[in-house]
């Protein structure tokens, strides 16, 4: 599966961004970027692609209000989010880098940046790159078209440097834990400090 990769620096310049294909690109392109005491990473929860969709998981939701249900048993659609990732943040962790795991979808909503177009779609994809330099002040945003995992990508490098240049309940916000990671989102747009 495709993965974007985003740095950001303190000042809010768009350093790199890149898609890559497989974990040893991602691993040798975060190791190289930045020492790891300095390196604030924000990776996004993959969707569980066992679970059902559409239709088919609204009918499949257990209504019988009557029936005993053991509750040591977890419906498969329950679980929303994939366990993917969870060893490359544990590598990432053991490197000494502060590692957090968000939604990119969640935090697009709560940014006010999510498209008015079908996801993916080229139309959208502009919109959102538009919206991204615009809202969140990241400069040197590439003229050509990025791809939607990049642009998740610099959302969530954006909430990054929210958790490494803000404070707690100010700019940012502990949701919950994934796997031993703290799952964070976003509260507001920039809030730079001159």
């Amino acid at each position: 599966m495709e993965s974007g990769i985003a740095v950001l620096d303190r000042d809010l310049h768009l350093v790199k961004t890149d898609k890559v294909y497989n974990l040893s690109e991602i691993k040798s392109i975060i190791s190289n970027v930045s020492p790891p005491e300095n390196a604030v990473l924000c990776i996004d929860l993959p969707k569980n692609i066992m679970m059902l969709t559409g239709k088919w998981r609204i009918e499949s939701k257990h209504t019988q209000s009557l029936k005993s249900i053991d509750n040591n048993k977890k419906a498969l659609w329950k679980k929303r989010f994939s366990d993917r990732g969870s060893e490359l943040c544990k590598h990432f962790k053991d490197a000494g880098m502060d590692v957090y795991r968000y939604n990119s979808t969640l935090t697009k909503t709560v940014l006010k940046l999510t498209p008015p177009y079908k996801s993916k779609s080229p139309a959208a994809c502009k919109f959102l790159q538009n919206i991204i330099e615009e809202k969140l002040e990241i400069s040197d945003m590439p003229a050509n078209l990025l791809p939607l995992p990049s642009l998740n990508s610099i959302i969530g490098a954006f909430l990054a440097w929210k958790i490494a240049s803000g404070e707690e309940d100010v700019g940012y916000k502990q949701i919950g834990i994934h796997k031993n990671f703290p799952v964070v989102n976003a509260l507001n747009a920039t809030t730079r400090v001159y």
